[in-house]
């Protein structure tokens, strides 16, 4: 049972992630988002978004680790990291192609 409510937190805290940097792209159009460094704009809810969904998938993650052990972990970079990455990389380039 723990496994499956761990698993809807992680997929909401994913989902948390994703609007959270699609709102920073969003506000955002025509300018590149910097990977290690602050966006020109960020609205307040991307941030609030960006904590929920690390909060979420760490909640989720640890319900789950009796279960699937380690692998938790490798979950939570993963939910954390792929939307971070992915979108930003996806602006950049509909940027660098506008450009």
């Amino acid at each position: 049972m723990a496994v499956i409510f761990g698993t809807i937190l992680v997929l909401a805290g994913f989902a948390c992630g994703i609007f959270g940097v699609l709102s920073v792209a969003w506000a955002n159009p025509t300018a590149s988002l910097p990977l290690f460094t602050s966006p020109p704009s960020r609205p307040r809810a991307s941030v609030l978004l960006n904590v929920g969904a690390v909060a979420l998938v760490i909640w989720g993650a640890n319900l789950m680790t009796p279960d699937i052990g380690a692998w938790a972990f490798v979950l939570l970079i993963a939910a954390v990291l792929v939307p971070f990455i992915v979108i930003r990389t996806w602006h950049n380039r509909r940027v660098a192609a506008r450009a």
